[in-house]
């Protein structure tokens, strides 16, 4: 969480107080062991307006993006992606960490190339290195992991079909 609000502050897409209070609701739902996206929280935060927050986060998104190293493309296609149902049933501690974060893995090749994707590239990037680490400790292999940025519509629709079990 630090990550993004660092991420936020600098893209000046919130302020001090909207910062605290995404964070504060992170950190109480990550406790609690539910998903939470702390950009999709913020978009809550800046209005209640759903209508808004494709809008919102494609321009959030795009100024997050600038932050991150490599460059992460955005992925229109990635809400027609497939399940990795069985990637997912394999490595459950992954599973647990993509729903937790809202971060979908978009396909995958076993355990050693890995494509996922979010709404906020530095909630990606973070993932990214977890399953890195992850897969590198358990598997003594070291994978290949891109993220790609999608947009809100087709976020919305992966977290439905990767994370309502």
């Amino acid at each position: 969480m630090q990550q993004s609000a660092a991420a936020f502050a600098k893209a000046g897409i919130a302020s001090d107080n909207d910062i605290d209070v995404v964070t504060r609701y992170c950190m109480d739902a990550w406790s609690k062991n539910l998903p939470v996206e702390p950009l999709h929280r913020l978009a809550v935060e800046d209005s209640n307006e759903e209508s808004q927050y494709p809008f919102t986060i494609e321009r959030w998104n795009m100024m997050l993006a600038s932050l991150v190293s490599p460059v992460m493309p955005p992925a229109p296609f990635a809400g027609s992606m497939m399940t990795p149902n069985a990637f997912y049933e394999k490595h459950e501690p992954i599973y647990d960490l993509a729903r937790s974060f809202k971060c979908p893995i978009l396909y995958n090749e076993d355990a050693d190339v890995i494509g996922l994707g979010s709404i906020n590239p530095v909630t990606a990037t973070i993932f990214a290195q977890a399953a890195h680490a992850y897969i590198s400790g358990t598997l003594k292999i070291s994978p290949f992991i891109t993220c790609v940025r999608i947009g809100y519509d087709a976020w919305k629709k992966l977290n439905e079909k990767h994370f309502e079990r």
